[in-house]
């Protein structure tokens, strides 16, 4: 079953999770932007941020697409297209290489050969553990669906290597330098979705080793945005329609629910080509139009909508991950995929 962890952490030392009236600027991309996407899964690249990704290339900048995961434990999908119950290893890798494939094929439409594309190959909901429980090559996370404890896609950046926290934190900030973005789009820590929270909290993570271990802030201060794919039953709306609608010409605005916490929402908005390639670049992911082809379409909007976060966001990240960590070892006999996580008053939950 693919499981997924409704994710919401109350981080009372950042700024960044202060509640704060909702307000809407206009997204801006310069010329020669140099842009960084974040994804856990192949498709969130293109969900989040496809028409930014495109104007930024239109605009003689330059596009860096990182993947996290192999996107290969979606136990109903890979059981319906197989027709079958009992999954084996090599069902679960297959369909991860499938995914990895889609990834290369979107990108290639998407940017014509101009968007730099990182896929990192780690399991399917890995990415939270790695955060809380895995985080040296000693102790690596071991998939449960793979059966591997290293990353094993010969598509991958690194494979081979050990499925661990550090290594992932590592690889980010080594491609934050390489590239010197200055946008940089990761899934918002709020995501109803472990991988997605936690590659947000990677994300900050990274970010701020970038910044500490150049002793100051990049000649042009990098804009954080942060995406929401994952969230309640009736968003996106349109997801859960049972015939195809085109929805293009109507907005997609962050939920009201999510809270600003004292930041923007900031919205960027596609013209027509923009928004026709952002659909024939979702129809590559062909194994998740299978599955859910109306949610992946729910997105074709005539916008794209982020939290503007800024530099203090990403400070004192550590301290809140550490914390983690140590409240993690008081339940460690329960997986984490069965766990409804609160925080508001520090108390966890267990779920079916």
């Amino acid at each position: 079953m693919y499981l997924k962890v409704l994710f919401f952490v109350l981080l009372n030392s950042l700024s960044v999770y202060s509640q704060a009236a909702s307000s809407v600027e206009s997204l801006n991309v310069q010329h020669a932007e140099r842009l960084v996407i974040l994804a856990p899964h192949p498709d969130d690249e293109t969900l989040s941020a496809a028409g930014l990704a495109h104007r930024v290339l239109e605009k003689g900048g330059s596009v860096r697409s990182v993947v996290v995961t192999a996107g290969d434990a979606y136990v109903e999908a890979i059981q319906h297209d197989l027709g079958k119950k009992r999954l084996a290893p090599i069902d679960f890798l297959r369909y991860g290489k499938e995914r990895l494939d889609e990834s290369r094929h979107a990108a290639n439409l998407l940017g014509k050969g101009s968007i730099k594309l990182d896929l990192l190959g780690f399991p399917d909901g890995s990415i939270y553990p790695m955060l809380i429980s895995h985080w040296n090559n000693s102790n690596p996370d071991k998939s449960e669906f793979t059966g591997f404890s290293h990353i094993p896609y010969i598509e991958a950046e690194d494979r081979g290597h050990a499925q661990d926290g550090k290594f992932l934190r590592e690889e980010l900030v080594k491609i934050l330098k390489e590239m010197k973005p200055t946008l940089i789009a990761f899934p918002d820590v709020m995501e109803n979705d472990s991988d997605h929270a936690g590659l947000g909290m990677f994300a900050l993570l990274a970010i701020n080793d970038w910044f500490e271990q150049t002793h100051k802030l990049p000649s042009v201060e990098p804009r954080l945005l942060t995406y929401l794919i994952h969230w309640k039953n009736d968003y996106p709306s349109g997801a859960n329609s049972q015939i195809p609608v085109d929805l293009s010409n109507k907005p997609l605005f962050l939920p009201d629910e999510l809270s600003l916490r004292h930041h923007i929402q900031t919205c960027f908005n596609l013209n027509v080509l923009e928004k026709h390639l952002k659909r024939a670049t979702l129809e590559k992911y062909q194994s998740q139009q299978r599955a859910m082809g109306n949610f992946l379409m729910a997105f074709v909007r005539r916008n794209e909508c982020f939290t503007r976060l800024n530099e203090k966001d990403t400070q004192n990240i550590e301290n809140i991950v550490r914390h983690w960590q140590q409240t993690r070892k008081k339940f460690d006999a329960n997986p984490i995929s069965r766990q409804y996580v609160l925080m508001d008053n520090l108390k966890l939950k267990n779920y079916e």
